[in-house]
């Protein structure tokens, strides 16, 4: 189990993958589909429920367009 801060974490950084897909003009379907995760992941994401891959952070830059640094930069 994710401590409290850990916890945190996620949801600052699922706030701000939401706040850049929307800034995109994407849904969460047509981000999942362009990174190749499934859509039902994406939401998890931005709720800040699940951990990712390095792998699933690289294809979100790619998908949205920008660098890994922004994506990072929450």
């Amino acid at each position: 189990m994710a401590s409290e801060n850990h916890k945190n974490s996620l949801i600052m950084f699922g706030n701000h993958l939401k706040v850049l897909r929307k800034s995109k003009g994407l849904s969460h379907r047509k981000l999942a589909a362009k990174c190749n995760i499934d859509h039902a992941d994406l939401v998890r994401y931005e709720k800040g429920d699940i951990n990712m891959s390095f792998n699933s952070l690289i294809e979100l830059s790619q998908g949205l367009e920008i660098t890994l640094k922004d994506l990072m930069d929450f």
